[in-house]
């Protein structure tokens, strides 16, 4: 028996200053259509508006607890078709995104989160009899004819609940993209609110985090030979989105790709030398600093002393939503030794009450760690080069024809 450090710290609450990863706002189906490409549509939640307003005001809250004061929230003054690429499209919806996985022989469809912050694939089976598990798609192995189990465990706990489950292979696709047999996780009991979102599973592309190398689904992604380019690249735009296997076109990139190494083959992170908020230091990026691309993070987060600073700076300037809707914003920065600076002026989020930062605190012992999740990804193209161990940010085209 084992447990994922990875997913450890993945879907917690917001305000206990922890890693979270929420999947609340959207749920989803798929379907093939005509042509090459699989689409993953949306739809969003009936209550997806309320949802929203409850995370804006648990935002608004952890701020004035920063901030040390009971007034008003901060600014509320007043696949594609190319040889050796597969693409699944997705729906920008700012929070989370999933997309159809098919699982198995003949392929049993499940709606999965491509998480960056996690290293492992598991899934809802049939295994799990309880009310919450049904709520889902659930994988049947007795219906598939290339499943093998195993006799080996797994015990994954989160910050609002817990899995346990067994581990097997099958066969995985995506997008038109053939992983062939890897090793999966089959849920057989959960306990939490977690499991009652509207996700089927979780196909983690980050690097190894278990003691065993066949849990890392990243290597068999790596190991795949209908990939000429050993990567895969995060596209939001206007009126599509996508998740690219291998190279992509270069019309959903505005600007020249900019790398940066990873320092550490865990998470997709590289070495940070300072932050800035209008050119303002927050003084709290230390040596040991590193900034970390999660796609499966709906917000940015900060160290706590960090972010208390970046609260104090952004309040400093006195904007409106108004002002900050016409660009008037001021920027953070992220800056590095070799590589140059990301800078954000979509940071905030839209409430009934205002504009607060979409910033929440996570501390981790002896580490400093900043997460770039969805404001990130939803205004940059982001690529990560697994054959060369970097990751490669461009400005996006706004409206990139994704079936060019």
């Amino acid at each position: 028996m084992w447990v994922l450090p990875g997913l450890v710290l993945s879907i917690m609450a917001p305000v206990d200053a922890t890693w979270r990863k929420t999947t609340s706002e959207m749920e989803g189906w798929s379907s093939k259509v005509s042509g090459h490409k699989y689409y993953a549509p949306l739809r969003r939640r009936d209550d997806h508006l309320i949802m929203r307003k409850n995370r804006h005001t648990r935002l608004m809250h952890r701020h004035r607890q920063l901030l040390n004061t009971t007034g008003e929230a901060l600014l509320s003054v007043a696949l594609n078709t190319r040889k050796h690429a597969k693409q699944i499209l997705l729906e920008d919806h700012g929070s989370e995104f999933t997309g159809p996985v098919m699982i198995g022989s003949p392929g049993q469809e499940q709606q999965c989160i491509f998480d960056t912050g996690s290293s492992m694939a598991w899934i809802m089976s049939t295994k799990c009899e309880s009310d919450v598990c049904r709520m889902h798609h659930q994988f049947n192995s007795a219906k598939s004819e290339t499943w093998e189990g195993t006799n080996q465990t797994m015990d994954i706990q989160f910050g609002t609940g817990s899995l346990t489950g067994t581990l097997c292979k099958d066969k995985v696709s995506f997008g038109g993209f053939d992983l062939g047999r890897v090793m999966l996780g089959e849920i057989k009991s959960t306990l939490g609110s977690v499991f009652t979102l509207p996700f089927d599973g979780i196909c983690g592309l980050s690097y190894q985090m278990s003691h065993d190398d066949s849990y890392c689904f990243l290597d068999s992604v790596a190991a795949s030979d209908q990939l000429e380019e050993k990567s895969f690249t995060f596209y939001f735009g206007e009126k599509e989105s996508a998740l690219i296997f291998g190279e992509p076109d270069s019309n959903i990139r505005s600007s020249e790709v900019e790398w940066y190494p990873v320092s550490r083959k865990y998470y997709w992170e590289t070495r940070l030398t300072d932050v800035t908020v209008n050119g303002e230091s927050v003084k709290e990026a230390e040596k040991n600093a590193t900034v970390v691309f999660d796609t499966g993070t709906s917000v940015l987060t900060m160290p706590t002393n960090a972010a208390t600073v970046t609260m104090k700076l952004l309040q400093k300037a006195g904007l409106d939503c108004a002002q900050i809707e016409r660009g008037e914003a001021p920027t953070i920065c992220y800056h590095f030794e070799s590589s140059e600076s990301i800078c954000l002026d979509q940071w905030y989020e839209k409430g009934d009450s205002g504009c607060t930062a979409s910033l929440m605190t996570l501390d981790l012992a002896e580490e400093h760690v900043f997460i770039l999740g969805q404001p990130f990804f939803s205004a940059f193209v982001t690529t990560f080069d697994v054959g060369n161990d970097r990751i490669g940010v461009s400005r996006p085209v706004v409206n990139a024809n994704l079936d060019a």
